[in-house]
């Protein structure tokens, strides 16, 4: 495959922080594979996570996921194992089966005829429970678990069981839960203790829920990490933050989804094995009633048990430990391998005071790099203890003694310190972020008027907030989805206004009509470079606007869902007043026909130039009064959707002149095809649409064959080297009551879709 790859990766809330990482080890790869990156974020199918239980609409953001298309990826990457971690089976499998005909790979979650990528919960959860058991005794330990239809809570549980079983403890299952993955666990975990006369550990499979069992721990007058020791699983943000810092087990989200996407190709061509586990780790805190910091274990980890440093074996695990196999960061990697290079100097000299201006050196420069975007403060400050309980097992007197602790001290509180500039500088891009936007969307109302909406001012300002694109795609007309699992966007959309660079802009309406499957490539989006490209929905209450689509690295993609936010209530606002504009624009519009009795300037200003036919808004207008006519109630009607067939490559071929003239003769189909008093427009570049009233008798079939005999005997006029043909979708109708004219036309697009799919393997352009 000679085009660079679009790898499609779809999950759930993107703030969610587990997320957020795979979605960063995502990048990563599609980075190292000069690959672009689509994310589709939506958020849960089944039952909804606890955070989002008392929001009615939550189920506007899995629209995205009937955004993937064989057009816009290559290949996608499901988190399945988050998205539809509270589903059954079968609403899984239909999940798995929405998707487009392109190589599925199910992340954190198996399941047959598909390739996965699925965490070693072995390795880490075994560790964890024989901790419990050898270091601390303990006989009665609790365990909650997921959900029973998730794959890794099954797991997990049997682990449990397996471990309990190797040391000799009988599985009691009064002393299993079963929980949903979710911080609103204090109910189930609270019964778990109340049902059992004593626990010494309860093991969580997951860190979400340690939570709420914290608060049902301490309710009973129980001290976490004294009276009853506790475990999670996930090594979440919040994980550290925990009164005391929750042990846990280390399943690197960002580490599986950058191993699962560097095998993007592999899974294309077949020679992928179709199931890949990532391992895990014990991470050790207090909450078990350990120190925080063991450093055998840490010494073990780093391979540092002997005598000798070995520099570059040293190097390679800590470049593990900290980024977790999935970053090859320039800089970062550059500047970590001359600290620790420094160290296995320092360590290994008599001369430690020469030695250390080059540590010292070493470690300012790795503090300026992006070290903390790609790892976490905890994870170094552990790596930094390793290396002074090392150091100070190879010195004898007391001064070097002295240096060493004083050294490291240093390093200690320079680490501190380091944490605040980024902190504030975060804060500030937040409240800057959100300060631009809310002025954005305020000044909208002062520049609005007429029925003129300055979409491009809706994503000005967005690029200095590290938007490098910017797109504002919105339906035709009023779209609603009510929740059901089936709704599919239209199938045509209109890019209404776009953010490249310093350049914003709104698309003049002949430009706005694009396919769906085109939002993240179409001919407005320009440039050859790599791209991660994030989509959100515009949505308020069942209204449906569109989606917000931008290009950005995700690790500033937290914003995205605010501005999306911010851009859905206030497109709410601008159409309920362009609704108010329109009633009176009919009225004015109304009276100034009267008076100006249909001028040339009118008549302009709704014809399309090359065709002489109605433009867009012409033809919606014209079409409108057909409908709102009451002559005309009770008659049947056809909407027609007409579409070039190879307009690009009449163009690309034969050059421009011969488009222009193959479209005027489409035009002339048309017209010869269908009456004068039919309403006829060219409302995008190839795309041409004909309202008619007709008879009861109206017969599709005889319609497509007219347009049919009428194409060619304009081909055979025209003598060209290609054939001059369109695709036709007809959609016939009863004019009753309020017709909404951009309802009709998506169910037309859609049948005219289905005829070019039909179409698309029975023609070959090269022949012409």
């Amino acid at each position: 495959m000679d085009r660079r790859l679009n790898i499609g990766l779809v999950i759930d809330d993107i703030d969610n922080f587990f997320t957020h990482q795979a979605a960063i080890g995502a990048e990563q790869a599609a980075k190292a594979l000069d690959a672009n990156l689509f994310i589709f974020p939506g958020h849960y199918i089944g039952k909804t996570d606890s955070r989002y239980a008392d929001k009615k609409y939550e189920y506007q953001y899995n629209t995205i996921f009937n955004l993937p298309a064989e057009r816009n990826v290559d290949i996608i990457y499901i988190l399945e194992g988050l998205i539809c971690s509270r589903a059954d089976f079968e609403t899984q499998i239909a999940f798995l089966k929405k998707m487009p005909n392109v190589p599925i790979v199910c992340l954190f979650s198996d399941f047959e005829g598909y390739h996965s990528v699925t965490f070693d919960n072995a390795s880490g959860l075994k560790a964890s429970i024989d901790h419990l058991i050898e270091k601390h005794g303990c006989r009665y330990i609790g365990f909650v678990s997921g959900p029973v239809t998730n794959r890794d809570a099954r797991e997990r549980l049997e682990i449990y069981k397996s471990v309990l079983a190797s040391h000799n403890i009988p599985v009691d299952e009064n002393k299993i839960a079963y929980g949903d993955f979710s911080m609103a666990s204090e109910a189930v975990t609270g019964e778990l203790i109340d049902k059992n006369g004593k626990l010494d550990a309860i093991v969580f499979a997951n860190d979400s829920m340690a939570v709420g069992g914290y608060k049902a721990v301490s309710e009973r007058g129980l001290v976490p990490g004294k009276d009853i020791k506790i475990a999670g699983f996930d090594d979440d943000i919040f994980a550290v933050s925990l009164e005391p810092p929750l042990t846990t087990v280390e399943a690197s989200s960002a580490t599986l989804a950058y191993k699962a996407v560097l095998n993007a190709r592999n899974y294309i061509n077949g020679s992928a094995l179709r199931d890949m586990t990532v391992e895990t780790h014990l991470v050790q805190r207090s909450s078990c009633g350990c120190e925080d910091f063991d450093y055998e274990v840490m010494s073990s980890r780093f391979n540092l048990t002997g005598q000798v440093i070995d520099a570059e074996e040293f190097t390679g695990a800590v470049k593990s430990y900290l980024f977790n196999e999935f970053v090859d960061s320039g800089s970062v990697t550059d500047e970590l391998e001359e600290f620790v290079k420094a160290f296995a100097d320092f360590y290994g000299t008599d001369r430690k005071e020469e030695a250390l201006v080059s540590l010292d050196d070493a470690f300012s420069n790795l503090l300026r790099t992006d070290l903390f975007a790609l790892s976490t403060r905890e994870k170094f400050f552990n790596v930094l203890q390793t290396m002074q309980n090392k150091a100070l097992s190879n010195v004898t007197g007391e001064k070097d003694h002295i240096l060493v602790n004083e050294t490291f001290s240093r390093y200690y509180r320079r680490l501190a310190f380091s944490g605040i500039l980024p902190a504030n500088s975060a804060r500030r891009r937040d409240e800057r972020m959100r300060g631009v936007v809310n002025r954005q969307m305020g000044e909208v109302f002062l520049l609005e008027s007429g029925m003129d909406i300055p979409y491009e001012h809706l994503i000005g300002g967005l690029n200095g907030l590290g938007f490098r694109k910017s797109l504002l795609y919105l339906f035709q007309g009023k779209v609603k989805n009510k929740g059901s699992f089936n709704w599919m966007p239209p199938a045509s959309i209109l890019l209404k206004a776009i953010g490249d660079g310093n350049e914003v802009r709104t698309l003049p309406d002949e430009q706005q009509l694009l396919r769906t499957e085109c939002i993240f490539d179409n001919e407005h989006i320009t440039g050859n470079e790599r791209r991660t490209m994030i989509v959100s929905p515009l949505f308020v209450g069942e209204d449906i606007y569109g989606f917000f689509v931008t290009e950005l690295d995700v690790a500033n993609s937290l914003s995205v869902s605010f501005v999306a936010s911010q851009l859905s209530v206030t497109l709410r606002s601008l159409f309920m007043m362009e609704e108010q504009n329109k009633a009176k624009q009919s009225l004015q519009m109304s009276l100034e026909r009267f008076i100006r009795d249909n001028t040339k300037l009118e008549e302009i200003a709704l014809k399309d130039e090359l065709t002489n036919l109605f433009n867009r808004r012409g033809f919606i207008a014209n079409a409108e009064s057909v409908l709102e006519d009451p002559v005309n109630q009770g008659k049947v009607a056809i909407l027609c959707y007409a579409d070039m067939d190879n307009l690009k490559k009449v163009n690309d071929k034969y050059g421009h002149d011969d488009g222009d003239f193959s479209l005027i003769t489409v035009s002339k189909v048309l017209i010869e095809s269908f009456r004068e008093s039919d309403v006829i427009g060219r409302i995008g570049g190839d795309e041409f649409v004909v309202l008619a009233v007709t008879g009861a008798d109206c017969n599709v079939d005889k319609i497509k064959a007219r347009i049919e005999r009428v194409t060619k005997k304009y081909n055979d006029a025209a003598g060209k080297p290609y054939p001059i043909e369109m695709s036709t979708g007809i959609h016939k109708f009863t004019i009753q009551g309020k017709i909404d004219i951009y309802e009709i036309m998506n169910i037309a697009d859609r049948l005219l879709y289905e005829e070019k799919i039909r179409k698309k393997t029975g023609r070959d352009f090269e022949q012409y």
